[in-house]
C-alpha cells in the first residue's frame, strides 16, 4: 500500500510573510518620517534664525549710514565751544574767554604764521594785523581735535567764525579762520600729529597760494 505525501497548505504562510512584511513597512515608514520631520524643523529654524540674522545685519547697516550722514552734518553745538576773543598774541595766538570767565591762551592748529613777537619774520607783521583785525573782540567757535594743549599749556583748537552747516571744503574755506590764514598767504600748513583732521584741507591751501604768489609766497 502505497502512503500519499502530506502537502502542506502554502496560503497561511503567504499570509503570515505579507503581514511580516506590512509590518516591517509600518515600522520603517514611522521612523523615516519622524527623522525627516526632525530634519524640515531643523532647516525650518535655521532658515528663521538665518532669515533673522539678515534683518539685523540690515539694520545695522542702516544705522552706520545714519552715522556718516550724521558725521558729515556738523551743525551741532556739541562739537563746538563758543568763546570771545579778547586780544591777540600774534598771527597764530590769540587769547580768550569761555562762558566770560577764565582767560585762555589758545594756538590755531594745523598752520603757522610768521612770527611777531620776541622774534620778528618777515610777513609776521602783516599776519598778526590782520588776526587783530579779523578776530579781536569777536564771538568765535573753537573745534578740538585730539590734543587738549601744547608744551606750553596753550589751548590746541580750529576756530571757526562761525558753525559750519555742513563739513566741506567750501564751509571750511568760508568759516574757519586756520584755513582763511592759510588762503590768503598769512600762514601755511603745520602738522603735528595726533592733530591732523584738516591736514589734506591745509596742505591743499598752502600749495594754491604758494603756486599764486599769494601773501607771505610773493616775497622772494
Amino acid at each position: 500500500m502505497i502512503k500519499r505525501k502530506h502537502r502542506t497548505n502554502p496560503i497561511p504562510i503567504i499570509v503570515f510573510l505579507i503581514i511580516l512584511s506590512l509590518t516591517l513597512y509600518g515600522i520603517y515608514d514611522t521612523f523615516y518620517n519622524k527623522d525627516n520631520s526632525g530634519n524640515n524643523n531643523t532647516n525650518n529654524n535655521n532658515n528663521t534664525n538665518n532669515n533673522n540674522s539678515y534683518n539685523v545685519n540690515t539694520n545695522d547697516n542702516k544705522y552706520e549710514n545714519n552715522d556718516t550722514s550724521n558725521n558729515d552734518n556738523l551743525n551741532n553745538a556739541d562739537k563746538f565751544v563758543k568763546a570771545t576773543v579778547k586780544r591777540v598774541v600774534d598771527g597764530d595766538t590769540i587769547i580768550v574767554t569761555i562762558d566770560n570767565d577764565e582767560q585762555y591762551r589758545l594756538r590755531l592748529i594745523g598752520i603757522n604764521c610768521p612770527e611777531y613777537t620776541s622774534k620778528i619774520e618777515a610777513y609776521g607783521k602783516e599776519a598778526t594785523e590782520y588776526t587783530t583785525k579779523m578776530l579781536n573782540g569777536k564771538t568765535v567757535y573753537l573745534e578740538k581735535d585730539v590734543s587738549e594743549t601744547d608744551k606750553y599749556n596753550r589751548l590746541l583748537r580750529y576756530v571757526w567764525l562761525d558753525i559750519p552747516n555742513r563739513f566741506s571744503e567750501d564751509e571750511i574755506k568760508k568759516k574757519m579762520f586756520n584755513a582763511i590764514l592759510v588762503i590768503n598767504g598769512y600762514a601755511q600748513v603745520a602738522t603735528y600729529p595726533p592733530d591732523v583732521k584738516y591736514a589734506n584741507y591745509f596742505k591743499t591751501f598752502t600749495d594754491i597760494a604758494r603756486k599764486n604768489n599769494v601773501g607771505l609766497w610773493k616775497i622772494k
